[in-house]
């Protein structure tokens, strides 16, 4: 479907009814954008307007308040979830349309151009050296998958390789599964973006090329098995690189659903008591573009000691993160903003940490607490689960 089509199609059959900016069964807010600037063009319901109005030529992307109105949106798919009125993903994927059109009419996000010049610079959106891709698993002696077999591919993503300061959620990933027994490699400084970040930009060539880069590079490699910690990462594996067409030849799991099946059948035991009150962040990619729920809070549930309590907002109901779709680059402010709503969610419950297990929201709730001044703790689940074994 062309760009022009996807936002003719859906931005006429919006009713505006506006139940997309609210769980409408909490009666809480939902839409990030929407909730902080209280403007109806940075609701869903208000960007379907603008699309509208840009296919009708009464916009132009050229205005800077039709741009940031449109790059706001965080991706999160809390409209999807909540219109009733028509298929899921529809909202999101009209946003991504208007972003590709801006992008090919030359109505760039500075910010955006930066993280797109690191990404053919250095395989990474990051902007960090290529050739310091793999450093995360020095010492690990793990396969180079480019050079020999595994039966199973870890991919660590830019964020756990290029962060110092949450890279350890990757390693102790690894020292479960070299625990289970699994044979697993890295393409260590060969490994590259995913390209998924610069597709939720408007960057559909970029991303198409990187696809078809990682799809050779792991099926060469032969292995059964591609394993993500990262929840971007995997939603963009298991959702967006069927839409170019290209083969498979291995499954995509997220982390949690691999320690979920090995706990299951018994190559993971958790044995070690981890005394300790925690609440679980649904990252947006996993939970309302994946549908994996229960797997992460199943993990948790089998550790002793371990006391898991709800945030008021959970599942298919999580608040954003704030970090998706370009925010975090484009929009540092309202991101950590965002970030900071959960984190005040989540000491409300009385845990002492904040779980979750994706890496983008990891950083931004540890930049959150130190731009507001909170108390919590933040994990990874392979951080917890690590403790446990």
């Amino acid at each position: 479907m062309e760009v022009l089509d996807e936002v003719r199609n859906w931005g006429v059959r919006c009713a505006q009814c506006g139940v997309c900016n609210a769980f409408y069964t909490l009666y809480l807010p939902s839409c990030p954008p929407g909730t902080k600037f209280q403007f109806e063009g940075y609701f869903a319901s208000g960007k379907m307007l603008i699309g509208r109005g840009l296919q009708q030529g009464a916009l132009s992307l050229e205005d800077e308040d039709v741009l940031e109105r449109i790059y706001t949106c965080t991706a999160c798919r809390a409209c999807d979830e909540n219109c009733g009125g028509l298929p899921k993903e529809h909202i999101v994927e009209v946003i991504e349309a208007l972003r590709q059109m801006a992008v090919s009419q030359g109505c760039l996000i500075p910010a955006h151009t930066f993280v797109l010049d690191s990404l053919k610079k250095n395989d990474n959106v990051l902007d960090k050296p290529k050739e310091e891709r793999g450093a995360w698993a020095e010492g690990l002696g793990l396969k180079d998958v480019t050079r020999e077999k595994a039966d199973v591919v870890y991919h660590a993503g830019c964020m756990l390789s290029s962060d110092r300061e949450i890279r350890g959620a990757a390693r102790d990933a690894i020292a479960l599964l070299k625990q289970a027994g699994v044979d697993v490699g890295i393409a260590g400084k060969e490994e590259a973006c995913c390209g998924g970040r610069v597709y939720e930009m408007g960057y559909l060539g970029e991303f198409t090329k990187y696809a078809e880069h990682n799809l050779e590079t792991y099926n060469r490699a032969g292995a059964s098995k591609l394993i993500v910690s990262c929840s971007d990462c995997c939603s963009h594996f298991k959702l967006l690189y069927p839409k170019i067409n290209a083969k498979m030849n291995f499954e995509v799991l997220h982390i949690v659903e691999y320690l979920d099946q090995l706990t299951k059948e018994g190559r993971i035991k958790f044995t070690k008591k981890v005394p300790m009150k925690v609440t679980y962040h649904d990252p947006c990619h996993l939970g309302r573009y994946n549908g994996i729920y229960e797997a992460p809070r199943d993990i948790l549930h089998r550790i002793p000691g371990l006391e898991l309590v709800e945030m008021e907002r959970s599942r298919k109901y999580s608040w954003c993160c704030g970090a998706g779709a370009g925010v975090k680059e484009a929009y540092p402010d309202f991101s950590l903003w965002t970030a900071n709503e959960r984190i005040k969610e989540a000491k409300a419950t009385g845990a002492r940490a904040l779980v979750t297990c994706c890496p983008w929201c990891e950083r931004n709730f540890r930049d959150a607490i130190k731009e507001y001044g909170e108390k919590i703790e933040v994990y990874d689940i392979a951080e917890i689960a690590r403790k446990a074994a």
